[in-house]
């Protein structure tokens, strides 16, 4: 993993941290399922990316993204800037 992507996925952490404001005593990291667990809805979801698209100065494709196995900090990185 570059240390750009390690930067990325710090930082998302911290956006679904401050999201959920402690409603949940799951642990939070790059591979956590953010959707199946129910941490965020899909308002939720188009946020984080959004943030993430800001961070990474990269456009995520909506396109060709298929949530239906999950959602998580690590996929969206890797859809988002390869």
């Amino acid at each position: 993993m570059s240390a750009d992507a390690a930067e990325l996925e710090k930082l998302l952490v911290e956006w679904v941290e401050r999201w959920i404001e402690g409603e949940s005593d799951m642990a939070i990291g790059a591979r956590t399922n953010l959707s199946h667990t129910g941490l965020l809805d899909s308002m939720a979801i188009v946020g984080l990316i959004s943030y993430l698209e800001e961070q990474a100065d990269a456009e995520f494709d909506f396109a060709t993204f298929d949530p239906m196995k999950g959602v998580s900090i690590q996929g969206l990185i890797k859809h988002c800037v390869g």
